[in-house]
């Protein structure tokens, strides 16, 4: 039984990615929706974005078009008397939660019956990415995916 609940637990978490599949937004279909964006690009960041990867020196449409938009709100700030733009992205792990629990049970034949222990999947987010912007232009950028 303890099984089938991993097993029912970890379906619940992968299902709405295998469903969403149906579903993926990648660089070329980015393209293939912003056809005016991605003729105003140099040829050699078309190849890139084609590749899903990003440079210096790219716009912030260059960016979207191969990563997408970023997976929270952009942060805007300054450093060194310069406004900057920060985009952040997200990838979410599953990680196994174990825990006890107490609840409703009896007491039979001089033994606690109920509760015990369960096991979950939890997706986390993890920071795979982030890009810098000033005067929307990559200044700096770092992938960990």
């Amino acid at each position: 039984m303890r099984v089938f609940r991993r097993f029912l637990s970890a379906l619940s978490c992968v299902a709405p990615l295998l469903l969403g599949a149906c579903q993926t937004v990648t660089p070329q279909s980015r393209i293939e929706q912003n056809p005016v964006m991605f003729g105003m690009l140099s040829p050699e960041h078309k190849l890139m974005v084609q590749q899903g990867r990003i440079c210096e020196g790219m716009t912030r449409d260059a960016v979207y078009l191969s990563w997408g938009n970023p997976n929270t709100e952009p942060v805007i700030g300054q450093q060194d008397g310069k406004s900057y733009e920060k985009w952040v992205y997200y990838v979410y792990k599953p990680v196994m939660v174990d825990s006890i629990g107490f609840g409703a049970g009896c007491w039979h034949h001089g033994a606690w019956h109920g509760g015990g222990m369960s096991t979950s999947t939890a997706m986390v987010p993890q920071e795979a990415a982030w890009v810098i912007f000033q005067n929307n232009i990559v200044t700096a950028w770092e992938s960990r995916k």
